[in-house]
């Protein structure tokens, strides 16, 4: 018998806030000002939540907050602080973190709702899945990478009281999950601490052919999101987007919610796809959740930016810039011309309605501005039609009634285990690290990268003297071969790791 799991909705502000309520979200997550993967997005101070929260509750919805980054050395207690408030101001269902010392944080805090654990903390493989409740982590968000027949067997390695989450739809890494740090290196602002620059998405060239090499469509479940309501354990469908607006929100959310509620009614199901269709998001894709059937996510000649192309930008004999678009036009859209990284890009918002086909006149931003160029794509990529500024102003008139509360700072302390010395004797030391180590003994400290398909290239011989090198992710079908190499390795006196 199929089961019934929550939809996950984001929210980036407020308003995108109020739209996943309105769309029938079972939850809401979202992120704080501070320790948030998504610091591009507008966020929420602590009082603004705590009224947000107080209207979903009275609904009966739940919030999720993120604190899904990892905490430096000596941002623990600011993290407790902030942790302590949300426990006594705002009152969320669950914490969403990446951080694993994060959990003893907020146990020392006193937060009594449950720990989710991030897609961003690594959890590939079943086996992983045994440690969660010595955590107090009551879920685990999947990888996106995973197929439906690997998040089969996560579910059969679920222990007791813990429960899983399941991307439906939203972006997609180029990387594993967004353990990246290509924007570190190019940009200088860690993915890993939500300040993302995605220079996936820009151009880069190819033999002097130039496209959008890494760039990645969205995932999108759709029709195939039935799958998972055989898995028990997949108590949540999530969709991501905490960056996008609530036009988003609203259509990603209900088309879910849709497909959840009438897995097998094709009227519905189609309906859904139309509303997925209209959520003004980018291509998408089936990925990899069929394993007979995997998607390469990456179209480098394909447009990859977020919104529905409406037409091309056209300059007139008067030089004035205009667009005939292709769908009508409503007061309050929102236009991109052009994308993040084309000279000339701007965003405009629309003034007045413009029928299909018509001509709206584009006002463009001030003097000393690079223009843009004629025939440039010109993309809607937020609206807000009637039917959900209605519902939006119903909601915004109810949380207008919830009285604003006291959110004193806190003065809660952080109690750490003593600092490890390490013994006399011990000097930090430089290693090199081989994907495929020299045959005769290395000079000084050497390490080498675990390879559970290429066993005949470790020096199993120095197995006490080599740092092993563990990969970033073992998958499912990867987890027995590393077990059986590990074991080797231990047995040859092994006991240098690097996780």
């Amino acid at each position: 018998m199929n089961h019934i799991p929550e939809i996950l909705a984001p929210a980036g502000d407020a308003n995108s806030f109020l739209a996943a309520i309105s769309a029938g979200a079972d939850a809401v997550y979202c992120g704080l000002k501070h320790f948030s993967a998504r610091m591009q997005a507008e966020n929420f101070s602590v009082q603004e939540l705590a009224r947000l929260t107080t209207l979903a509750h009275d609904k009966d919805r739940k919030v999720y907050v993120a604190m899904n980054t990892l905490a430096k050395p000596g941002e623990e207690s600011k993290a407790g602080r902030l942790i302590d408030r949300l426990a006594r101001v705002v009152k969320p269902d669950a914490l969403i973190i990446q951080d694993l010392g994060l959990a003893e944080v907020a146990r020392q805090a006193g937060f009594k709702g449950e720990l989710h654990l991030s897609t961003l903390a690594n959890v590939s493989s079943p086996t992983a899945l045994a440690v969660m409740p010595s955590l107090g982590v009551t879920r685990v968000v999947m990888p996106r990478e995973l197929n439906v027949d690997e998040m089969r067997q996560m579910a059969e390695a679920c222990p007791e009281g813990v429960a899983l989450e399941a991307f439906v739809h939203g972006a997609l890494c180029h990387n594993v999950s967004g353990r990246c740090w290509w924007s570190s290196f190019l940009g200088g602002k860690s993915g890993l601490r939500g300040r993302c620059v995605q220079p996936c998405r820009r151009v880069f060239s190819r033999k002097g052919q130039p496209g959008r090499y890494f760039s990645c469509q969205d995932l999108s479940l759709d029709v195939l999101a039935k799958a998972l309501l055989t898995i028990p354990q997949v108590k949540a469908w999530k969709i991501e987007g905490r960056k996008k607006g609530p036009h988003y929100v609203y259509y990603a959310t209900t088309a879910y919610r849709m497909l959840r509620d009438a897995p097998d009614d094709a009227t519905t199901k189609k309906a859904a796809l139309s509303y997925i269709e209209q959520a003004l998001g980018r291509p998408t894709t089936h990925y990899t959740f069929l394993p007979q059937k995997p998607r390469n996510p990456v179209d480098s000649q394909a447009q990859t930016g977020s919104g529905q192309l409406i037409g091309r930008l056209t300059m007139s004999e008067a030089r004035k810039y205009f667009v005939n678009p292709r769908q009508p036009l409503l007061p309050g859209d929102l236009l991109r011309l052009g994308y993040e990284d084309e000279p000339g890009h701007q965003v405009v918002r629309v003034t007045r309605s413009t029928p299909k086909g018509g001509r709206y006149d584009l006002t463009l931003m001030g003097k000393g501005r690079e223009r843009p160029r004629a025939g440039m794509s010109v993309f809607l990529i937020d609206r807000r039609e009637p039917q959900l500024s209605s519902r939006q102003n119903a909601l915004e008139s109810e949380l207008a009634r919830i009285p604003e509360v006291d959110a004193p700072e806190s003065d809660f302390k952080l109690v750490v285990p003593k600092p490890f010395k390490a013994p006399r004797g011990v000097r930090a030391e430089s290693i090199h690290v081989w994907r495929q180590p020299p045959k005769g003994p290395a000079k000084g400290a050497a390490g080498v990268w675990v390879s559970a398909t290429k066993t005949q290239h470790l020096p199993l011989g120095r197995a006490a003297a080599t740092w092993w090198w563990l990969p970033p992710v073992i998958w499912p079908n990867e987890e027995k071969d590393f077990q059986d190499i590990l074991e080797l390795i231990l047995k040859r006196g092994g006991q240098r790791f690097v996780l």
